[in-house]
């Protein structure tokens, strides 16, 4: 009898039509919003692996998206992470991400740990009023998260940053009890270039709780900064090492 004829290679699967790259994403963004703040440990202790230090009164971040174009094709996200430690150094840990595109939920959880879900994300930046509005359903219809943002000052000239982020990348076994087949901590830097870039007053809320989604249960302490990023680029190259766990 004959045999395939297909070669196994380092492609996302299926492999005769993969449905993400994998050699890197590139992202041109025409907002992006931050809004910083800090919680108490008792508040997300238990959504961070054991292995991750925290401090006693975490910074928070609360991320929304909103991409013209990546390597996926247009697509808004957001994004929630703490601060951490591992072996010294100090990490974004990566809590939740929602988006409203299959490919990049596919590829960001698969080949680098992102904990991406499908859902409803939407930024307004005119809402009638000076307040940029942002929120996150999921499912449809449940607003899990509202972010709002009034801008104050305009900062001067362009901005570039790097987020060292840390996620935790698990793929159970398909055998009953055992181990899984893939538990490693995977450090990604995402870099950005913006030439637009302003500061204000952020706000972030939970008016529709999900426990499928319990990033409410991250409180807010006190609010730190928030930024809105304009015409932004951003890259996150392949990692160049993995932590196994």
């Amino acid at each position: 009898m004959p045999f395939g004829s297909l070669s196994v290679s380092n492609a996302a699967i299926p492999q005769y039509a993969p449905p993400y790259p994998v050699n890197g994403s590139y992202y041109t963004s025409e907002a992006f919003l931050t809004v910083t703040y800090q919680t108490t440990v008792q508040c997300v202790r238990h959504l961070v692996p054991d292995m991750l230090e925290l401090e006693d009164e975490p910074q928070v971040s609360v991320m929304i998206l909103k991409h013209n174009m990546t390597s996926f094709g247009p697509y808004n996200e957001y994004v929630h992470s703490v601060k951490v430690k591992y072996h010294g150094d100090t990490y974004d840990y990566f809590l939740s991400l929602i988006l409203d595109d299959d490919a990049p939920v596919s590829h960001g959880r698969e080949q680098y740990g992102f904990p991406k879900k499908l859902g409803n994300v939407v930024l307004e930046l005119k809402t009638g009023s000076t307040v940029v509005h942002g929120y996150v359903e999921r499912p449809a219809g449940q607003k899990i998260v509202e972010v709002g943002f009034q801008p104050e000052q305009k900062v001067k000239g362009t901005a570039e940053r790097t987020i060292h982020g840390l996620n935790l990348r698990v793929i159970p076994a398909v055998v009953s009890g055992q181990s899984p087949s893939v538990k490693e901590l995977v450090p990604v830097d995402i870099s950005m270039e913006a030439s637009e870039v302003w500061q204000g007053s952020g706000s972030v809320c939970f008016p529709e709780p999900s426990r499928f989604d319990p990033m409410h249960e991250i409180k807010v302490l006190r609010y730190q900064t928030a930024t809105l990023l304009r015409n932004a680029s951003l890259t996150m190259p392949l990692p160049t090492k993995v932590f196994q766990l």
